[in-house]
């Protein structure tokens, strides 16, 4: 239950571009859980107005060996300038994992752009 708490304040508070074909509801005699997904591609999976306009006006404008990683929590980062693609990768993910500690286990953040080229 605070999961699913946690994930509605973070839905209110960055926004997100969920519509109903993106959610499953399971019920459960004791309980709802709603379980996100995401079947977009391109600019249209990145799930909340910040990250996008983060990805848009930034990122891509930034230097090579970059990476942006996102959760379905909404949660996200992206690293540029780094030493190696590998780098930038990790990097983006351990940062969008600090922001993402309180769902991590349930939504875990993954690379979805590697130097402007969509990894799904």
């Amino acid at each position: 239950m605070t999961r699913v708490l946690i994930l509605a304040v973070f839905t209110t508070l960055f926004g997100c571009a969920a519509t109903p074909q993106d959610t499953k509801d399971i019920s459960s005699p004791d309980r709802s859980i709603t379980l996100y997904e995401n079947v977009r591609s391109g600019p249209e999976s990145i799930i909340s107005k910040k990250a996008l306009a983060s990805f848009r006006d930034k990122y891509l404008a930034a230097g090579e060996h970059k990476a942006f990683a996102q959760s379905l929590s909404g949660a996200w980062d992206w690293k540029s300038s780094r030493t190696s693609v590998e780098h930038a990768k990790t990097s983006a993910l351990v940062g969008c994992q600090k922001n993402n500690r309180q769902v991590e286990d349930l939504y875990p953040c993954r690379i979805i752009n590697v130097n402007g080229e969509w990894t799904e």
